[in-house]
């Protein structure tokens, strides 16, 4: 039962992804003021900010679960 629902999670996860088509500007002005060099400076930039937002949860998620790790192994983790 647990291997069905994983097997179509997967699934449709992967669909996803097959089916995502590229992302670009919503209106004309803005897609061709993109396709320019200094737009893809701004397209750079956007993305290396979205590295630098993602690098705090991601840290945070790591430090909890090593902490959970951590004490689940030495036993002090108990279920509420």
């Amino acid at each position: 039962m647990a291997r069905d629902r994983t097997l179509a999670a997967a699934a449709m996860v992967v669909g996803m992804l097959l089916i995502a088509g590229s992302a670009s500007a919503q209106c004309a002005m803005c897609r061709r003021a993109l396709q320019s060099p200094e737009g893809q400076q701004m397209v750079m930039a956007f993305r290396s900010g979205i590295l630098v937002l993602l690098a705090a949860p991601f840290s945070l998620f790591g430090i909890v679960a090593t902490l959970v790790v951590r004490m689940k192994r030495r036993g002090s983790f108990k279920r509420f």
